[in-house]
This record gives structure tokens, C-alpha cells and sequence, in this order.
């Protein structure tokens, strides 16, 4: 019988990288405003749309890229830090002007 003295490998490591997280959160974004915008045709109900679903989406996530611009930002990636910028006020610039 053999013993294994081989390290275990962190089978969640992907799951782990700041900046994977920052890709997947843009790609969700992208999505949500692709999504909301095909749901707003009927302007009747797009105040309900603004004030129930993209109000509480754009506070997460202004929250959510603040988090990843505190944490990348202090590795010296600036890309991310702008990155992160640019997608707070082109949330908030959507949800206003739509």
C-alpha cells in the first residue's frame, strides 16, 4: 500500500481569481442591460422596471466594482481600476437615460 504525499490540489483555485470575477461580472451586466432593455417597450410599466429591478442591480453592482477596483487596483492594474469606472457609470447613465 502507497501513501500519496503529493499536496491536494484546490479543486475551486478558478473560483479564486479577481480578475475572472471581474470578466464574469461584466459579461453578467451586459447581459442584465441587454435583457432590461428588450423589457422596456411598454413605457407604462418601465418606472416599475427602473424602481424594482435596475435600482437594486445597480447599487450591487456599483458595490460589486468597487470591491474588485479596491482589491485589483492595489496589485497596480490600473485597466481594471477603469474598467471598473467605466462600468458604474454606464450602469447608472443606462438605468437615467432609458
Amino acid at each position: 500500500m502507497q501513501i500519496d504525499d503529493a499536496p491536494e490540489q484546490d479543486s475551486l483555485a478558478r473560483f479564486r481569481s479577481w480578475r475572472g470575477f471581474m470578466f464574469a461580472s461584466v459579461a453578467v451586466n451586459v447581459l442584465f442591460v441587454y435583457g432590461m432593455l428588450s423589457g422596456m417597450g411598454n413605457a407604462s410599466v418601465s418606472i416599475w422596471y427602473k424602481t424594482l429591478i435596475w435600482l437594486p442591480f445597480n447599487i450591487i453592482a456599483t458595490a460589486l466594482y468597487l470591491a474588485i477596483m479596491a482589491r485589483l487596483g492595489n496589485a497596480g492594474w490600473a485597466f481594471y481600476r477603469i474598467l471598473g469606472a467605466i462600468m458604474i457609470v454606464a450602469n447608472w447613465s443606462v438605468m437615467i437615460g432609458v
